[in-house]
């Protein structure tokens, strides 16, 4: 299993310390290892931006599914005109 982005910068940055890591965000190390188990640092509360001024990484990179659409531009451009 390839480690997500969460435990690379856990390790690279924190070695692996948990609370070390919650204690820079702010947070607990419960919600250290629940990003973990995500795999993504989460986009509310300013998480993604304090782990890119950490890392310089992309938030895409960092919180990829808040970039992700669940339908295209095209299929809700579509659905927008049969409202209007």
């Amino acid at each position: 299993m390839e480690p997500n982005i969460v435990s690379k910068v856990l390790k690279k940055h924190f070695q692996g310390s948990y609370q070390a890591m919650g204690d820079l965000f702010g947070v607990s190390s419960q919600a250290v290892r629940k990003w973990e188990k995500s795999g993504e640092f989460p986009a509310k509360n300013g998480r993604t931006q304090q782990a890119h001024e950490l890392t310089n990484l992309s938030y895409e990179v960092l919180t990829p599914t808040a970039f992700k659409s669940p339908t295209s531009f095209k299929s809700r451009l579509a659905e927008f005109m049969k409202l209007t």
